[in-house]
């Protein structure tokens, strides 16, 4: 039996190809896919080829969602029917085989009830602030906490830092996504292009400055707004990788004279993954506690062009979360 899989092959080269669905050995899980999410690092990768990319031909697509119709007899754990999300490369395809010798065979998880499958393609994102904002920046409870960049990641950001108790302020550059941030409860939305960030940040945290600066997007005007907003003892979260080649000069008084840190927020870890967050992400969607399907603003068919398009309203910051509906 054929399916359909659509793999990229070099710069701004995605194809659609037809290939043999997988063969299910005696470790394998079968999975028909369902939705999968159109992530930011997708999109990088199409156009720059940075980023995570095994090898090529190569399908990007790990936010996906999908209903088990196979397995093998060694996997005692899932059964035909399981509605599941995992973080296995390969969702941008009618079907997807994961074995129990993969990396990633852990991030594999039943649905919750009650979750949807759309809902579902964000644990592994949703797990990601998680070790960002719990692991990384050390929020707790009455923290300041800047998030700058309010794409459909610095939203996350927003809910969970929100669920901890931290007062949050959010900068962008884009009316309508401080207008989101306001909605999932920002205390302060600031728009650099008309606002004195550091001089109402020091207001309002009563000149203390933040207790931690997220970087969703970086550049070197985020760089210069956190260091311009941290206090003593602040942590500068680099969540958001970058083009190939992108460089950002720092002020190390700032660090220096605060004995601040600026560290790196990779997945829910590099070498020792926190691996509870996808647990943990799938409770908050189930509760309701992060609405995230309030970041959908667009399903797409599962087609080329769709895709495509989707990259371009990515980079252009006309869209927050698209969804490959199947």
């Amino acid at each position: 039996m054929k399916m359909k899989a659509i793999l990229l092959y070099g710069r701004e080269d995605l194809r659609e190809v037809s290939v043999d669905v997988p063969r299910v050995g005696p470790n394998d899980v079968l999975i028909k896919i369902r939705a999968c999410g159109i992530c930011p690092t997708d999109a990088r990768k199409y156009y720059t080829l940075s980023g995570i990319i095994p090898k090529l031909p190569f399908n990007p697509g790990h936010e996906w969602a999908g209903e088990i119709v196979e397995v093998g007899e060694n996997v005692t754990e899932f059964k035909p029917g399981m509605r599941v999300v995992g973080t296995e490369f390969g969702g941008y395809a009618e079907y997807l085989l994961m074995s129990k010798s993969a990396p990633r065979w852990w991030t594999l998880k039943e649905i919750p009830e009650g979750v949807t499958y759309e809902e579902a393609t964000f644990t592994e994102p949703l797990a990601d602030v998680l070790h960002s904002l719990v692991d990384q920046a050390k929020v707790k409870l009455g923290d300041w906490v800047l998030i700058i960049g309010a794409g459909q990641m610095g939203l996350q950001h927003v809910m969970v830092a929100k669920h901890i108790g931290a007062k949050v302020i959010v900068s962008d550059l884009i009316e309508e996504r401080l207008e989101y941030a306001k909605k999932f409860g920002a205390d302060v939305v600031l728009n650099p292009k008309r606002d004195k960030v550091g001089e109402i940040v020091r207001k309002v945290t009563n000149n203390r400055g933040v207790d931690a600066a997220i970087l969703t997007a970086t550049n070197q005007s985020a760089m210069d707004q956190a260091l311009e907003c941290i206090g003593v003892g602040s942590r500068i979260i680099l969540f958001a990788g970058v083009e190939k080649g992108l460089r950002v000069s720092i002020d190390s008084n700032k660090i220096h004279y605060n004995e601040a840190m600026i560290i790196g927020s990779e997945w829910v870890g590099k070498d020792i993954p926190n691996k509870r967050l996808y647990e943990i992400a799938l409770e908050l969607i189930a509760s309701g506690s992060v609405p995230v399907k309030e970041l959908i603003t667009r399903r797409i068919k599962f087609s080329i062009e769709e895709i495509k398009k989707s990259f371009e309203m990515i980079r252009s910051a006309k869209t927050l979360k698209s969804i490959i509906v199947f």
